[in-house]
């Protein structure tokens, strides 16, 4: 897979090093965030995980240093409140998947 190429990554956010810390609004805005992104089209849907205390976000990118550059602007990440657990990349056609 050539993530210099658009691709689906499913992004897994979890409790980042000031989550005691963190207030409500920094999580607010990160989900304010994202859903301006799906507003845009970048992302494909969002939602909080059932066991974990966190967000999943689904998101189309153009290449990785796109989604470095959303990552960048993350409030949660920025304040360290939440940080990204797992980054999957999703192959979006059957033939690069083989």
């Amino acid at each position: 897979m050539d993530y210099r190429q658009p691709h689906e990554v499913l992004l897994f956010f979890g409790k980042g090093r000031n989550w005691e810390q963190g207030n409500k609004e920094c999580l607010i805005a990160q989900q304010q965030y994202y859903h301006q992104l799906q507003l845009e089209g970048k992302v494909l849907r969002t939602g909080l995980q059932v066991h974990e205390s966190g967000l999943f976000v689904s998101l189309f990118v153009d290449s990785d240093a796109a989604l470095f550059a959303i990552l960048e602007q993350d409030p949660a990440l920025m304040e360290e409140v939440a940080e990204v657990l797992q980054a999957i990349p999703l192959a979006t056609d059957i033939r690069e998947a083989v």
